[in-house]
């Protein structure tokens, strides 16, 4: 073979092993927002492209581990048989729980010896296919699941499968875990969330805030939050590296620091450096540190963050401003695990765990040239996505009611009226939680009695979405109202009347909303439609 059909080769070879992980990764991304059935079956086709099955099943334990259910089906072809109950220890389930790597299972085994597998698994061999490969996982709250994958025909060998199966397995268990926890939570209806009053109680925290809340301050109940707080729960005692993403405000260092305190590095240092705060040039320094007279000013060595955090966790927020030339040396300590000062000519060994955060769209910034793909591949080995504050709307009381407690100093906390929590909800939140903290910081200083009545709010909420003035064009005074109706109408849910109804908060008496709604034809099914 000559040097350039070996480079050829290896070039192939480099290019492949790219694709796999760029499949893996948008796979991965994709699973990580899924918390309903339906979602995950519509993942067939990027399922399809990674493991190349026909279909995929996947079966839960009960919580005292007695049976097993199908819980999910990626079907391609066929509909499902039917979803009876199979029992733990049947010898297929315990075949895969026993073996720390993928099982596979061809169609004599299964016919010699089908009352220990599912039928549904039984019925697919009878219907020809050729193998079934399975591996068992454990699900947030430790119940086995068992993941299998049915095929007409192989095209890959073994090995290449099962480092697919393997690889996507973490990112399974918490997608899963999420699904179930997703079905228990839309039990907790949003009404029945907005007529909780806002006191200062126990009661009510007792209600709305679980301990661990307040030791990490990740604050709320929305199925959202419980979703992520699982994943983080999963993910904090690896040594994985994490992008947080999310919007200016939405808490992305809070949850570092939950995730810290629930590592095992927890005893050892959390080193925070923001890397938009600081100029481009002096920025090396603080990451790697230098060594005396490296450079004008340097007049003694200085001992950068990877050193400081050794043994800890290092926060890079703001990570997509890193300077190109800086996001290289990144990628070099992050591999090598090694770190060089400036002016140095030796190599210091350093053990940190690293949790990047951004408010960018890293995609974006890797197509616009501005972010390279080989380490926005490395920092994004499990990404989070923090929603914003609008889109957890729920969680606004509880928030309100930790931030009346934070900032009461040494006095009894302040009450918020019920008029103006309505206000607060109401409001699009542009600056997410901390604009809220500082609205409500700034209410207690304005408020001299018990109940706040009164709160100072950036922008009119009339104008405002989704972060951006809306573009009203010019239109006729009956169309204005209509569409403010409409807008008032879609956050109360529809509710007309009582105390979080659109009519209370317009100011008018339900007949008057219910006259007015007919008469601009607004009926609900205007009102159930997305903006």
């Amino acid at each position: 073979m000559t040097s350039e059909t070996a480079l050829q080769a290896l070039y192939d070879r480099l290019r492949k092993r790219e694709n796999e992980q760029l499949k893996q990764l948008a796979l991965s991304q994709k699973m990580a927002t899924i918390t309903t059935h339906k979602a995950f079956e519509a993942l067939q086709p990027d399922l399809q492209d990674f493991f190349y099955q026909d279909n995929l099943y996947i079966f839960v334990a009960d919580k005292e581990e007695k049976s097993y259910s199908l819980l999910l089906q990626v079907k391609r072809h066929t509909q499902i048989i039917n979803n009876d109950l199979w029992s733990c220890k049947a010898g297929f389930f315990q075949d895969c729980i026993d073996s720390a790597e993928p099982v596979q299972h061809g169609p004599k085994e299964i016919l010699k010896a089908e009352s220990t597998f599912p039928t549904i698994l039984v019925e697919a061999v009878r219907t020809g296919s050729k193998a079934i490969i399975s591996m068992a996982f454990r699900l947030h709250d430790q119940r086995w699941a068992i993941v299998s994958l049915e095929y007409k025909k192989r095209t890959d060998n073994d090995l290449q499968l099962n480092n697919r199966i393997t690889s996507l397995i973490p990112q399974l268990n918490i997608t899963i875990g999420n699904i179930l926890m997703y079905t228990q939570s839309v039990q907790l209806t949003t009404s029945q969330i907005h007529a909780s009053p806002i006191v200062s109680s126990p009661s009510v925290r007792a209600a709305f805030m679980p301990p661990d809340d307040v030791r990490a301050q990740i604050i709320g109940n929305s199925p959202q939050i419980k979703i992520i707080k699982s994943q983080l729960k999963t993910v904090a005692g690896t040594e994985m590296t994490l992008l947080i993403q999310g919007e200016s405000g939405t808490g992305k260092e809070v949850v570092t620091q939950y995730l810290h305190r629930l590592s095992t590095r927890s005893q050892q240092s959390l080193i925070k450096i923001n890397c938009a705060a600081i100029a481009p040039t002096l920025i090396e320094s603080e990451l790697f540190g230098h060594e005396k007279g490296s450079f004008s000013g340097a007049i003694k060595r200085k001992i950068g963050k990877f050193e400081q955090a050794n043994g800890g966790t290092l926060f890079l927020d703001e990570i997509g401003d890193l300077p190109l030339v800086l996001q290289a040396k990144l990628l070099r300590v992050l591999q090598e695990k090694e770190v060089e000062r400036v002016g140095g000519n030796k190599t210091i060994p350093v053990d940190v765990r690293i949790i990047c955060a951004t408010h960018k769209d890293l995609q974006d910034e890797v197509r616009a040239g501005n972010f390279r793909a080989d380490l926005y591949y490395r920092i994004s080995a499990f990404p989070v996505t923090l929603p914003p504050l609008r889109e957890r709307r729920e969680d606004i009381p509880i928030l309100v009611q930790h931030f009346l407690e934070k900032h009461a100093g040494t006095v009894p906390p302040k009450q918020m009226g019920k008029k103006m929590l309505q206000r607060l909800d109401l409001h699009p939140w542009p600056g997410n939680i901390r604009e809220l903290e500082h609205v409500v910081a700034r209410a207690i200083l304005m408020t001299a009695g018990p109940t706040i009545k009164n709160i100072m709010l950036s922008e009119n909420p009339v104008f405002v979405r989704a972060n951006k003035i809306q573009d009203f064009s010019p239109q006729t005074l009956a169309d204005f109202e209509k569409q403010y109706i409409l807008w008032v109408l879609r956050r109360c849910n529809g509710l007309i009347s009582g105390t979080n109804g659109a009519a209370n908060i317009l100011g008018i008496p339900a007949t008057t909303l219910q006259s007015k709604m007919k008469k601009l034809g607004i009926s609900k099914k205007f009102i159930s439609l997305q903006e």
